[in-house]
This record gives structure tokens, sequence and C-alpha cells, in this order.
């Protein structure tokens, strides 16, 4: 996978976070996944076409998906429901759509699916054996996410 397009994942998922959710966020690491099993409980997935396809999946605990959407809607939410969904797709469509803007600027040409937003602890997504995956895990105070780079040129 071409490197050129894993910073602009950091960086649109650092600031997407801290602008719309008021989550200050650091990476905590860079790795090669084999598996899509995630110990997460939701999960945003975008799809991606053009110079590059593919999908990035960003995959959230329960207690932060809720901080983030009570922090995105200004209401306390303290269990996984319709609105933690509708947030965590919203951030997923904000931090790809970000990191798509900055890769056209570097002159790619590429296309971004609408979220599908998956519900589950410990859930599985499946993806093709010949896409390279880079798993990004990121800290927060309030716990763990993992954003996860599939793409192929």
């Amino acid at each position: 996978m071409n490197v050129a397009f894993i910073n602009p994942f950091i960086e649109s998922t650092l600031r997407s976070l801290e602008m719309m959710a008021s989550i200050a966020a650091e990476k905590a690491g860079l790795s090669v996944k084999e598996d899509l099993i995630t110990t997460y409980d939701i999960s945003a997935i975008i799809g991606i076409t053009g110079d590059t396809s593919g999908s990035i999946i960003l995959s959230f605990p329960v207690g932060l998906a809720c901080r983030i959407a009570s922090n995105m809607l200004m209401e306390e939410i303290k269990a996984l429901d319709k609105s933690v969904e509708d947030a965590i797709g919203e951030i997923g469509n904000i931090v790809v759509g970000d990191a798509r803007r900055l890769l056209i600027q570097d002159g790619f040409s590429l296309s971004i699916s609408v979220p599908t937003v998956v519900v589950g602890k410990g859930h599985k997504i499946s993806r093709s054996g010949d896409v390279p995956c880079i798993a990004i895990p990121f800290k927060t105070e309030f716990g763990e996410f993992e954003v996860n780079v599939g793409l192929k040129e």
C-alpha cells in the first residue's frame, strides 16, 4: 500500500474527532492487520473508489461511541442507540471525506460511499484478501479506538 494514503487518514481522524466531538486523540501505533475481527462494539465502514479502491473502517468501544455522540449532540447518551449509530456514521463520513480532500490535493482522484454502521461485540468485517490493511490505534481519555485503512492501487 502506498504510504501516501495513510497520513491523510491519521490527520483527518485527529482533526475531525477534536472538531466534531471535542475529544483529543493521539495515534498509538501502526500495524498490518490480517483479519478484521474487532474487539470493539461499533464500526463505520466507508468504501473508496478511484485511483485506489478499498475501505476505511473506524471501530469504537461503546463507551467512547456514546461519549462522541453525547458531545456531538450536546446531550448525555449512556447506551448504544440509533443516535450513537448515526454519530459514528457521521464521524466516519467526516474523517474519510476530509482525508479524500487531502488526497485530492495530492493529485489523486477518489470517490467515497455512504457509511455503513455495524454493531456487535467482536463483530467481523469481511474484505478482499488481496487488499492490505493497516491498523491505526488511537488513544483518548475516554478509551481507545482503531482506524483500519484497506486500500489497493
